[in-house]
């Protein structure tokens, strides 16, 4: 195995590529916008399929729209390559970092090893994921799902946004639906990502080695009243679905608080139909996310929220009803891997914090079919989704730096 100490990426250019993508959509706070499948994401495929391309790594593209740009390996054609990326599509008005961090570093690992001359028993392969966000279509991760084999090609093409426009016609419209049918083996899969934590920066260490993904679950919520004229009937009388929503949502956040440090109990979307200012909303529905790292975990605390919410709807005369719209079971990732991660640290001196992702990322899907793991770089005050995101520069190279090193070890 070659030494790794003195193994590092060319700064320089990744500084560089990180910055060029940033433009691409860029807000006037310093984030970006750039929705899955929107202009703006096609606008940095194409940068990507460029970079690619002039590095002398050839780019496929699936039937789900996922880019692959592969780096031949020593053995014969057909090895199952090492992947390595994340995703350049983002959430609206969101960082520059969350995605094209480990697209754009994977891209400069490959690059490291072209410079010193340094082949790998296997392929190398990186990838930009199809709607890993799910903030335009739903649900989140949806090009790795299919990879993978946990969500049909059909279903995928079929998701529409709010304006009911399909995947697959956005696929076409940009020339992104690809002709190589998704899903193949893979020896390994690793992926950079920022923390969205603050687990990291609290430890002072620049590189987390993922140990797996907590469980997640998506719920909608339906509070049913009586919609009625915000003037003439007694209040006391009134069956608001609002209000009732209300106390479940600050009830959902209090037993969240009760079960930390491992739960996780989210509101962030809802709708109210009547949508006027002078009708008592009959209506309510809203999106309940709930973490844990077991499955136990998960049951117990949607047990209790499902009980919560109808104390609250039988004391308000409301009926409440429960959608279960994905789920996510907790992974753990591969430990051959980690051990390759923490080793190339140790040799660089980069000090590490074992944890678990709380947020889910396309390394779920791919762990289902091969050993996969993620490296964690710390995010300031772990703001994510937004655009104050930022992580350090300093911190991105380390992480190149530390996953270059794997990738000789596992791969050479």
């Amino acid at each position: 195995m070659l030494a790794t100490s003195n193994l590092v990426v060319d700064r320089e250019r990744l500084l560089a590529r990180l910055n060029a993508m940033a433009q691409i959509g860029a807000t006037a706070k310093g984030g970006v916008h750039r929705l899955a499948l929107s202009d703006t994401d096609a606008e940095a495929r194409t940068l990507l399929a460029g970079w690619a391309a002039d590095a002398g790594y050839p780019v496929t593209v699936d039937a789900i729209g996922n880019m692959f740009a592969t780096r031949p390996g020593r053995r014969a054609a057909g090895a199952p390559p090492l992947m390595l990326g994340s995703h350049l599509d983002s959430q609206p008005y969101a960082g520059r970092f969350d995605g094209p961090v480990g697209v754009l570093t994977a891209l400069e690992v490959m690059q490291a090893l072209d410079d010193r001359g340094i082949e790998t028993r296997v392929p190398l392969q990186l990838v930009n994921w199809t709607n890993e966000e799910g903030a335009r279509f739903r649900p989140p991760l949806i090009g790795s799902a299919v990879f993978a084999g946990t969500r049909s090609l059909a279903e995928a093409l079929a998701a529409v946004d709010d304006g009911g426009v399909t995947i697959g016609s956005e696929l076409d419209r940009l020339g992104y639906r690809g002709a190589v049918p998704p899903g193949w083996p893979l020896s390994g899969y690793i992926e950079i990502h920022i923390e969205q934590g603050t687990v990291l920066e609290r430890a002072g260490a620049p590189i987390g080695i993922v140990t797996g993904v907590v469980g997640i679950r998506d719920i909608r919520v339906r509070v049913v009243g009586e919609d009625t004229h915000a003037g003439p009937l007694d209040m006391s009388l009134r069956r608001d679905a609002l209000v009732g929503a209300a106390e479940m949502i600050i009830a959902a956040n209090r037993i969240g608080l009760a079960n930390s440090p491992e739960a996780r109990v989210t509101v962030g979307r809802i709708s109210v139909p009547s949508n006027s200012h002078s009708v008592v909303p009959g209506l309510a529905e809203f999106v309940l996310d709930i973490r844990h790292p077991t499955e136990t975990g998960l049951d117990r605390l949607e047990a209790e929220l499902r009980r919560r919410f109808a104390d609250i709807a039988e004391l308000r005369r409301l009926d409440v009803a429960f959608e279960p719209m994905w789920a996510y079971p907790a992974v753990h990732f591969d430990e051959r891997i980690n051990h390759a991660v923490q080793r190339a640290a140790d040799r660089l001196g980069y000090a590490t914090r074992e944890l678990p992702s709380r947020a889910g990322h396309d390394a779920w899907n791919v762990s289902r079919v091969a050993p996969a793991t993620m490296i964690f770089i710390p995010c300031r005050d772990g703001i994510s989704h937004n655009e104050a995101e930022f992580a350090a520069f300093e911190d991105i190279a380390a992480s190149a730096d530390v996953m270059l090193g794997a990738v000789v070890a596992v791969a050479t």
